[in-house]
């Protein structure tokens, strides 16, 4: 445990060191908001009756840089190595989009993004309990003025850092309940009372500690706060210089924004003035004919003969003012160069090109940008790294966490219910990669366009594709064309459905015909059948009642033979 001298020698040398960076950004923060002309200038502008001129080229360029980043948030996604770990990877994902669904996560993602193109993005990452005791991660983030971090720290992230301080300013009462001792009052005020607090997060043996001193006394010290002994810090640099300090984009383009700030209200000095010169004989008084030559209408009067032997010579501005305006313009073009920016993805350009083409070179002009986006991808995975970290360190209980889903809607899921929901995170289970969580239309549209154009083979696949297109597309005319798709095939289903139960109706009648054909061949077959029956009974009966009365009298079988003999001879003859 360190004592409060200890923390103040390092608190001292940390800001000594940092110094320099914390200039720069407080000048950048300054030229963005158009407080770009220094007080010797102003003044000089001032003098003259001139209204000063900005032509604010690092905001157009910072606005266009966050605007961009600001469309193509990114998430981080777990994968599991093994197929053992695809359970986990699934429910840690669920959570991180809880998470990153938050109302405040874009919003400090976006104000990072700002800080860290300034020179340092910083983001503090807690674990903390809500009333009903579960546990929900909070992302905030720090103003880089508020700020410091190991002087001797090299790495981008600050990942070799082995201490951080943190400058608070809150309210008395806020302080007084969240510490054990009381602070000491910063102001005399007998309202808002406000005081000064720092923290230190300080490595030692078992991890990380926290301190929380002002000038006067050390109030709250934590020997290992979180379990696994880290921080919740996480910190992104810019760049870094030959003397280890960091910068921003600002170093960069500031030289070239004073020279057009400059040339501008050169310019528009010039543009109003003129020198002039004469023969001393050609004035009748030096001071009253400048006096006068200097209003804008101007009467004055000369000797006889100077105008007319050329004795008052006035020289314009005009060939300064053009090589100026090409100077400034040299200067313009050489920002965007640095920035990483073309007209086309600044939305300047005027030139009549195709939409590929103009899709093109706009993706030509944000290739500059790459560093900044690896940059910004690095600490998101950061983020959820130890997002996750917290996860498998304080997520062991049951909990129920509810999500949005775009198939099914809002869903519900839990966690630590059974041992296949359970949250197990070994060092090599999971393995990150990002992807991109929102994206303009426009980049949506482009992909579509070379998904369908892939499968226009396909004239079934196409209209399914087309109706997820228009539910990608976040636009009010893809909506209603949406809706009047959905209205057609409704009404196509509808009518299908009416005429399949016609059909089916007319399937039913045949049928009923069919049957009763059936039924009436049946009856007329059993009719035909009775009837040759009732004829072969009536012929047996016949035949028995013959065959009795030959046997009763046989010498009439005998004649009836020899009839038929004889007749049988009849014939044949």
């Amino acid at each position: 445990m360190l004592s409060l001298n200890e923390l103040k020698e390092l608190y001292d040398f940390d800001l000594r060191a940092s110094q320099r960076s914390f200039y720069e950004f407080h000048q950048s923060l300054k030229y963005y908001h158009g407080d770009q002309i220094d007080p010797v200038n102003l003044q000089t502008i001032l003098e003259r009756r001139q209204s000063p001129v900005i032509e604010n080229i690092f905001k157009l360029i910072i606005n266009k840089i966050i605007g961009y980043k600001a469309q193509s948030i990114a998430e981080i996604k777990v994968s599991g190595r093994q197929e053992s770990d695809h359970n986990t990877a699934i429910l840690i994902n669920d959570i991180l989009k809880v998470f990153s669904e938050d109302i405040n996560y874009n919003k400090e993602i976006i104000k990072r993004d700002r800080n860290l193109i300034f020179g340092l993005g910083l983001c503090e990452l807690w674990c903390e309990k809500d009333n009903e005791g579960d546990f929900f991660l909070s992302l905030k983030s720090l103003d880089p003025l508020s700020f410091l971090m190991d002087a001797y720290s090299e790495d981008l992230n600050a990942l070799d850092a082995r201490r951080f301080h943190k400058k608070l300013n809150m309210g008395f009462e806020e302080a007084k309940r969240l510490l054990k001792t009381p602070p000491y009052i910063k102001n005399q005020r007998n309202f808002d009372q406000r005081c000064i607090l720092i923290e230190s997060w300080i490595k030692e043996e078992q991890g990380f500690a926290r301190y929380i001193w002002q000038e006067e006394g050390l109030l709250s010290y934590e020997k290992k706060p979180f379990k696994n002994g880290m921080h919740p810090f996480i910190v992104s640099k810019f760049n870094i210089d030959e003397k280890g300090v960091w910068y921003g984009l600002f170093r960069d383009i500031k030289p070239l924004q004073d020279y057009i700030n400059y040339s501008e209200n050169k310019m528009m000095n010039m543009i109003g003035t003129l020198k002039a010169f004469f023969e001393e004989d050609a004035i009748l008084e030096a001071e009253e004919f400048i006096k006068q030559a200097s209003l804008d209408n101007a009467v004055v009067k000369v000797r006889s003969g100077a105008l007319r032997d050329n004795k008052l010579k006035f020289v314009e501005h005009h060939n300064d003012i053009a090589t100026i305006s090409a100077k400034a313009n040299e200067k313009r073009n050489l920002a965007k160069m640095i920035s990483g920016l073309n007209d086309e993805a600044l939305g300047i350009a005027n030139n009549r090109m195709s939409n590929d083409a103009i899709s093109q070179r706009r993706e030509a002009g944000l290739m500059g940008l790459q560093e900044y986006l690896n940059a910004c991808d690095a600490m998101d995975r950061l983020i959820f790294k130890k997002a996750i970290d917290y996860i498998s360190l304080y997520f062991t209980k049951k909990q129920v966490f509810q999500i949005s889903d775009e198939r099914v809607g809002q869903r519900y899921f839990s966690i630590n219910e059974n041992e296949n929901n359970r949250i197990k995170i070994g060092k090599f289970d999971l393995s990150y990669k990002s992807q991109i969580k929102t994206q303009s239309n426009e980049e949506k549209l482009a992909s579509w366009a070379e998904i369908i154009k892939s499968f226009s083979h396909d004239p079934n696949l196409m209209s399914q594709m087309m109706l997820l297109m228009l539910k990608d597309v976040q636009s009010t005319q893809a909506k209603d064309l949406l809706e009047l798709i959905t209205q057609k095939q409704n009404e196509a289903q509808n009518e299908s459905e009416n005429l399949e139960k016609e059909l089916n109706l007319e399937n039913m009648k045949l049928e009923l015909e069919k049957k009763k054909a059936e039924i009436l061949e049946l009856k007329a077959k059993t009719k035909k059948y009775s009837s040759q029956g009732d004829l072969a009974h009536g012929v047996a009966i016949n035949q028995s009642t013959q065959n009795a009365l030959l046997l009763e009298n046989p010498k009439s079988l005998e004649q009836k033979g020899n009839a038929s003999m004889q007749k049988a001879g009849q014939d044949l003859r």
